[in-house]
Protein backbone atom coordinates (compact mmCIF):
# COMPACT_ATOMS: atom_id res chain seq x y z
CA UNK A 1 0.00 0.00 0.00
CA UNK A 2 2.95 2.30 0.72
CA UNK A 3 4.43 1.98 -2.51
CA UNK A 4 1.22 2.59 -4.23
CA UNK A 5 0.85 5.28 -2.37
CA UNK A 6 4.32 6.71 -3.17
CA UNK A 7 3.56 6.09 -6.59
CA UNK A 8 0.62 8.06 -7.15
CA UNK A 9 2.47 10.87 -5.69
CA UNK A 10 5.41 10.54 -7.77
CA UNK A 11 3.11 10.85 -10.95
CA UNK A 12 0.87 13.89 -9.74
CA UNK A 13 3.08 16.38 -11.06
CA UNK A 14 3.36 14.48 -14.32
CA UNK A 15 -0.08 14.15 -14.45
CA UNK A 16 -0.90 18.38 -13.44
CA UNK A 17 1.82 18.68 -16.45
CA UNK A 18 0.25 21.17 -19.11
CA UNK A 19 1.86 22.45 -22.79
CA UNK A 20 1.82 25.76 -24.14
CA UNK A 21 3.04 25.87 -27.82
CA UNK A 22 5.07 29.31 -29.32
CA UNK A 23 3.59 30.68 -31.27
CA UNK A 24 0.19 29.15 -30.88
CA UNK A 25 -0.69 28.39 -34.51
CA UNK A 26 1.67 26.23 -35.00
CA UNK A 27 0.55 24.25 -32.02
CA UNK A 28 -0.76 21.18 -34.12
CA UNK A 29 0.03 22.39 -37.89
CA UNK A 30 3.87 22.55 -39.20
CA UNK A 31 5.95 25.75 -39.30
CA UNK A 32 7.32 27.28 -42.67
CA UNK A 33 10.70 27.00 -42.53
CA UNK A 34 13.80 24.63 -40.48
CA UNK A 35 15.14 25.70 -37.06
CA UNK A 36 17.87 24.01 -35.00
CA UNK A 37 19.24 23.32 -31.46
CA UNK A 38 22.85 23.49 -30.16
CA UNK A 39 23.16 20.32 -28.72
CA UNK A 40 21.68 18.42 -31.05
CA UNK A 41 24.04 17.46 -33.88
CA UNK A 42 26.56 20.41 -33.57
CA UNK A 43 28.06 22.82 -30.77
CA UNK A 44 26.80 25.77 -29.78
CA UNK A 45 24.88 28.91 -28.48
CA UNK A 46 21.67 30.38 -28.90
CA UNK A 47 19.01 32.52 -27.56
CA UNK A 48 15.37 33.21 -28.35
CA UNK A 49 13.04 35.95 -27.40
CA UNK A 50 9.59 35.79 -26.87
CA UNK A 51 6.88 38.13 -26.49
CA UNK A 52 4.65 38.68 -23.15
CA UNK A 53 1.47 38.28 -25.90
CA UNK A 54 2.33 34.46 -26.76
CA UNK A 55 2.66 33.53 -22.42
CA UNK A 56 -0.44 34.93 -21.20
CA UNK A 57 -1.65 31.29 -20.35
CA UNK A 58 1.88 30.79 -18.46
CA UNK A 59 1.60 34.10 -15.67
CA UNK A 60 1.73 32.70 -12.30
CA UNK A 61 2.45 28.94 -13.40
CA UNK A 62 5.63 27.25 -13.18
CA UNK A 63 7.65 26.14 -16.62
CA UNK A 64 9.04 22.65 -15.95
CA UNK A 65 10.43 21.88 -19.01
CA UNK A 66 10.48 22.72 -23.01
CA UNK A 67 9.75 20.25 -26.27
CA UNK A 68 10.99 20.64 -29.50
CA UNK A 69 9.38 18.70 -32.60
CA UNK A 70 11.56 17.84 -36.06
CA UNK A 71 11.06 19.34 -39.42
CA UNK A 72 8.49 17.74 -41.42
CA UNK A 73 9.88 18.85 -44.38
CA UNK A 74 13.03 16.54 -44.01
CA UNK A 75 11.72 13.05 -44.80
CA UNK A 76 14.70 11.35 -44.19
CA UNK A 77 15.66 9.53 -40.98
CA UNK A 78 17.85 10.89 -38.18
CA UNK A 79 20.35 9.16 -36.19
CA UNK A 80 20.66 9.35 -32.52
CA UNK A 81 22.45 12.27 -31.05
CA UNK A 82 24.17 12.47 -27.25
CA UNK A 83 25.46 15.47 -26.10
CA UNK A 84 25.65 18.09 -23.08
CA UNK A 85 23.13 20.88 -22.88
CA UNK A 86 22.79 23.83 -20.36
CA UNK A 87 19.35 25.69 -20.60
CA UNK A 88 18.43 29.39 -18.87
CA UNK A 89 15.62 30.82 -18.87
CA UNK A 90 14.82 34.82 -17.69
CA UNK A 91 13.05 37.77 -18.10
CA UNK A 92 14.51 39.55 -21.13
CA UNK A 93 15.54 43.59 -21.08
CA UNK A 94 14.75 43.24 -24.78
CA UNK A 95 11.75 43.23 -26.50
CA UNK A 96 12.22 40.90 -29.84
CA UNK A 97 11.82 43.67 -32.02
CA UNK A 98 15.11 45.87 -30.96
CA UNK A 99 17.25 42.57 -30.12
CA UNK A 100 20.74 43.70 -28.82
CA UNK A 101 23.33 41.20 -30.35
CA UNK A 102 24.47 40.88 -27.04
CA UNK A 103 23.38 37.44 -25.20
CA UNK A 104 24.27 39.08 -21.61
CA UNK A 105 22.82 42.42 -22.64
CA UNK A 106 19.47 40.24 -23.64
CA UNK A 107 19.34 37.94 -20.54
CA UNK A 108 21.28 40.12 -17.85
CA UNK A 109 20.25 37.32 -15.03
CA UNK A 110 19.47 33.93 -16.47
CA UNK A 111 18.25 31.50 -14.09
CA UNK A 112 20.08 28.06 -14.85
CA UNK A 113 17.01 25.07 -15.24
CA UNK A 114 18.89 22.29 -16.41
CA UNK A 115 22.62 21.54 -17.03
CA UNK A 116 23.38 17.76 -18.23
CA UNK A 117 23.02 14.91 -21.26
CA UNK A 118 20.60 15.37 -23.37
CA UNK A 119 20.45 12.39 -25.43
CA UNK A 120 18.02 12.26 -28.58
CA UNK A 121 16.97 8.42 -29.83
CA UNK A 122 17.38 7.67 -33.84
CA UNK A 123 14.10 9.50 -35.52
CA UNK A 124 12.95 7.04 -38.39
CA UNK A 125 12.04 8.58 -42.07
CA UNK A 126 8.72 10.28 -42.31
CA UNK A 127 6.07 11.19 -44.94
CA UNK A 128 5.38 14.80 -43.18
CA UNK A 129 4.40 16.55 -40.79
CA UNK A 130 4.18 14.12 -38.19
CA UNK A 131 3.69 16.62 -35.17
CA UNK A 132 4.25 15.88 -31.33
CA UNK A 133 4.42 12.36 -31.69
CA UNK A 134 7.32 10.44 -30.28
CA UNK A 135 10.41 10.14 -31.08
CA UNK A 136 9.71 12.80 -33.37
CA UNK A 137 10.01 15.43 -30.23
CA UNK A 138 13.37 16.38 -28.44
CA UNK A 139 12.65 16.88 -24.48
CA UNK A 140 14.03 18.84 -22.05
CA UNK A 141 12.56 17.78 -18.46
CA UNK A 142 14.05 20.86 -16.02
CA UNK A 143 15.71 20.13 -12.81
CA UNK A 144 14.64 23.19 -11.33
CA UNK A 145 11.25 25.02 -12.25
CA UNK A 146 11.04 28.60 -13.53
CA UNK A 147 8.08 31.11 -12.18
CA UNK A 148 7.13 32.85 -15.41
CA UNK A 149 5.11 36.46 -14.20
CA UNK A 150 5.18 38.21 -17.44
CA UNK A 151 6.68 40.08 -19.91
CA UNK A 152 9.59 39.08 -22.64
CA UNK A 153 10.97 36.05 -21.86
CA UNK A 154 14.31 34.72 -23.12
CA UNK A 155 15.26 31.38 -23.54
CA UNK A 156 19.08 30.55 -23.32
CA UNK A 157 20.95 27.15 -24.82
CA UNK A 158 24.41 26.19 -24.62
CA UNK A 159 24.94 22.37 -26.20
CA UNK A 160 27.79 20.29 -27.19
CA UNK A 161 27.89 17.24 -29.39
CA UNK A 162 29.60 13.45 -28.64
CA UNK A 163 27.95 11.78 -30.96
CA UNK A 164 29.48 11.99 -34.79
CA UNK A 165 27.79 15.75 -36.05
CA UNK A 166 24.80 15.82 -37.74
CA UNK A 167 21.83 17.69 -39.40
CA UNK A 168 19.01 17.72 -37.14
CA UNK A 169 16.39 20.06 -38.68
CA UNK A 170 13.78 21.58 -35.73
CA UNK A 171 10.27 23.24 -36.90
CA UNK A 172 10.63 26.81 -36.97
CA UNK A 173 8.23 29.91 -37.98
CA UNK A 174 9.95 32.90 -39.86
CA UNK A 175 7.79 35.52 -40.69
CA UNK A 176 9.20 36.87 -44.29
CA UNK A 177 9.08 40.56 -44.36
CA UNK A 178 12.07 41.70 -46.58
CA UNK A 179 12.16 41.47 -50.60
CA UNK A 180 15.05 39.04 -51.78
CA UNK A 181 18.12 40.60 -52.71
CA UNK A 182 18.54 41.95 -56.62
CA UNK A 183 20.93 41.10 -58.33
CA UNK A 184 22.37 44.04 -61.11
CA UNK A 185 25.04 43.67 -63.51
CA UNK A 186 27.53 40.20 -63.86
CA UNK A 187 30.49 39.10 -61.73
CA UNK A 188 33.99 38.61 -63.42
CA UNK A 189 37.00 37.27 -62.55
CA UNK A 190 38.03 32.96 -61.96
CA UNK A 191 35.24 31.73 -60.12
CA UNK A 192 32.36 33.71 -62.21
CA UNK A 193 32.81 30.98 -65.04
CA UNK A 194 31.76 28.61 -62.41
CA UNK A 195 29.18 29.93 -59.88
CA UNK A 196 28.18 33.09 -61.81
CA UNK A 197 26.91 35.04 -59.07
CA UNK A 198 29.86 35.40 -56.80
CA UNK A 199 27.92 37.72 -54.12
CA UNK A 200 25.63 35.93 -51.68
CA UNK A 201 23.72 37.24 -48.75
CA UNK A 202 22.62 34.65 -45.81
CA UNK A 203 21.53 35.53 -42.26
CA UNK A 204 18.43 37.15 -41.61
CA UNK A 205 16.03 39.11 -43.70
CA UNK A 206 17.52 42.56 -44.32
CA UNK A 207 15.04 44.06 -41.37
CA UNK A 208 15.52 46.54 -38.44
CA UNK A 209 17.22 45.14 -35.71
CA UNK A 210 18.29 41.99 -38.25
CA UNK A 211 22.05 40.57 -38.78
CA UNK A 212 22.86 39.97 -42.65
CA UNK A 213 25.90 37.81 -43.76
CA UNK A 214 27.44 38.85 -46.89
CA UNK A 215 29.51 36.80 -48.26
CA UNK A 216 32.06 36.63 -51.03
CA UNK A 217 33.09 33.41 -53.70
CA UNK A 218 36.61 34.15 -54.37
CA UNK A 219 40.30 32.42 -54.37
CA UNK A 220 41.85 32.00 -50.13
CA UNK A 221 44.36 34.14 -49.18
CA UNK A 222 43.05 37.01 -51.50
CA UNK A 223 42.01 40.21 -49.86
CA UNK A 224 38.61 41.88 -50.73
CA UNK A 225 36.33 44.85 -49.92
CA UNK A 226 32.54 44.98 -49.80
CA UNK A 227 31.32 48.19 -51.33
CA UNK A 228 28.13 49.91 -50.29
CA UNK A 229 26.30 52.64 -51.83
CA UNK A 230 22.74 54.19 -51.84
CA UNK A 231 22.81 54.49 -55.09
CA UNK A 232 23.84 53.03 -58.86
CA UNK A 233 26.57 55.26 -60.51
CA UNK A 234 24.77 57.55 -63.45
CA UNK A 235 26.46 54.78 -65.63
CA UNK A 236 28.47 51.45 -65.32
CA UNK A 237 32.32 52.06 -65.27
CA UNK A 238 34.33 49.01 -66.99
CA UNK A 239 37.68 48.40 -64.94
CA UNK A 240 39.81 47.92 -68.14
CA UNK A 241 41.85 50.54 -67.12
CA UNK A 242 42.52 48.71 -63.65
CA UNK A 243 44.20 45.72 -65.52
CA UNK A 244 40.42 43.84 -64.88
CA UNK A 245 39.07 43.50 -68.47
CA UNK A 246 35.61 42.24 -68.44
CA UNK A 247 34.99 43.52 -65.39
CA UNK A 248 32.57 46.07 -64.59
CA UNK A 249 31.74 48.59 -61.66
CA UNK A 250 28.22 49.76 -60.67
CA UNK A 251 27.95 51.11 -57.36
CA UNK A 252 28.02 54.46 -56.21
CA UNK A 253 30.17 53.72 -53.33
CA UNK A 254 30.05 55.81 -49.58
CA UNK A 255 31.31 53.17 -47.36
CA UNK A 256 33.49 49.75 -47.31
CA UNK A 257 34.48 47.05 -45.13
CA UNK A 258 38.02 45.07 -45.55
CA UNK A 259 37.88 41.37 -44.92
CA UNK A 260 40.18 38.45 -46.44
CA UNK A 261 38.99 34.78 -48.29
CA UNK A 262 39.31 32.01 -46.53
CA UNK A 263 38.83 28.82 -47.13
CA UNK A 264 35.12 26.96 -45.74
CA UNK A 265 33.93 23.52 -45.57
CA UNK A 266 31.18 24.20 -48.23
CA UNK A 267 32.25 22.27 -51.01
CA UNK A 268 30.71 24.29 -54.04
CA UNK A 269 32.19 27.68 -52.60
CA UNK A 270 35.30 26.51 -51.38
CA UNK A 271 36.69 30.20 -49.77
CA UNK A 272 34.35 32.89 -49.10
CA UNK A 273 34.76 36.59 -47.69
CA UNK A 274 31.99 37.49 -45.21
CA UNK A 275 31.32 40.51 -43.47
CA UNK A 276 28.16 41.01 -40.90
CA UNK A 277 25.78 44.06 -40.93
CA UNK A 278 23.56 44.63 -38.21
CA UNK A 279 20.78 46.80 -39.02
CA UNK A 280 19.41 49.42 -35.56
CA UNK A 281 15.62 47.84 -34.51
CA UNK A 282 14.68 51.70 -35.86
CA UNK A 283 11.54 52.41 -38.02
CA UNK A 284 13.32 55.27 -39.64
CA UNK A 285 14.88 52.29 -41.50
CA UNK A 286 12.16 51.02 -43.19
CA UNK A 287 11.61 51.10 -47.12
CA UNK A 288 15.38 51.59 -47.53
CA UNK A 289 17.50 50.11 -49.44
CA UNK A 290 21.50 49.54 -49.89
CA UNK A 291 23.69 48.40 -52.81
CA UNK A 292 26.84 46.37 -52.61
CA UNK A 293 29.38 44.95 -54.72
CA UNK A 294 32.83 43.19 -53.40
CA UNK A 295 35.68 43.72 -54.97
CA UNK A 296 38.37 41.07 -55.01
CA UNK A 297 42.56 42.10 -55.00
CA UNK A 298 45.27 39.30 -55.83
CA UNK A 299 48.67 39.59 -57.42
CA UNK A 300 46.87 38.70 -60.73
CA UNK A 301 44.37 41.74 -60.79
CA UNK A 302 41.24 42.49 -59.27
CA UNK A 303 37.96 40.89 -59.79
CA UNK A 304 34.37 42.00 -58.85
CA UNK A 305 31.49 40.22 -58.15
CA UNK A 306 27.79 41.48 -59.61
CA UNK A 307 26.22 44.06 -57.23
CA UNK A 308 22.85 43.52 -55.29
CA UNK A 309 20.21 45.55 -54.69
CA UNK A 310 18.97 44.89 -50.51
CA UNK A 311 15.67 46.13 -49.56
CA UNK A 312 14.71 46.83 -46.45
CA UNK A 313 11.15 45.47 -45.20
CA UNK A 314 8.83 48.26 -45.42
CA UNK A 315 7.11 47.17 -41.96
CA UNK A 316 8.33 46.07 -38.87
CA UNK A 317 8.12 42.48 -37.85
CA UNK A 318 4.73 41.16 -35.73
CA UNK A 319 5.85 37.20 -34.71
CA UNK A 320 6.75 38.72 -31.17
CA UNK A 321 10.08 36.32 -31.18
CA UNK A 322 13.19 36.84 -31.89
CA UNK A 323 16.33 34.13 -32.21
CA UNK A 324 20.08 35.37 -31.92
CA UNK A 325 22.89 32.48 -32.48
CA UNK A 326 26.59 32.86 -31.07
CA UNK A 327 28.78 32.47 -33.47
CA UNK A 328 32.56 30.79 -33.21
CA UNK A 329 34.57 34.22 -33.14
CA UNK A 330 32.24 35.09 -30.18
CA UNK A 331 30.03 37.72 -32.68
CA UNK A 332 26.30 37.37 -32.29
CA UNK A 333 23.88 36.74 -35.58
CA UNK A 334 20.52 38.14 -34.60
CA UNK A 335 17.35 37.02 -36.64
CA UNK A 336 14.23 39.18 -36.04
CA UNK A 337 11.09 37.36 -36.68
CA UNK A 338 11.89 34.29 -36.65
CA UNK A 339 12.33 30.86 -34.16
CA UNK A 340 12.14 27.70 -33.53
CA UNK A 341 8.49 26.07 -32.58
CA UNK A 342 8.37 25.36 -28.62
CA UNK A 343 6.02 23.36 -26.62
CA UNK A 344 6.69 24.81 -23.01
CA UNK A 345 5.58 22.28 -20.40
CA UNK A 346 4.06 23.99 -17.17
CA UNK A 347 2.51 22.99 -13.85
Amino acid sequence: MRSLLLAALAWAPLAAQQTLVVPQSCSNSEGNTASGMPGLGGDGSTQVLIAASHLQGLIGHTIVGLAFRRDGAWLAGLPQSDGQLVVRLGASTRDPLDPAPDFATNLPSGTEVFRGPLVVPAMPPIQGFVGWTAPHVVEIAFAQGFAYAGGPLAVEIEGSVSSAPAFYPLDGVDEALAAPAVDIGHACGPRASQLVRTALRSGAAFVPGGTTQLHLAGTAGNAALACFGASLLPQPVALDFLGAPGCTWYVDVFAAMGTSVVPTSIEVFGALATVRLQLPGSSSLLGGQLFVQWLELSPNGPATSQAMQLSIASQLPSLGMAQLERMSDGSVIVSPATGPVIAFRWL
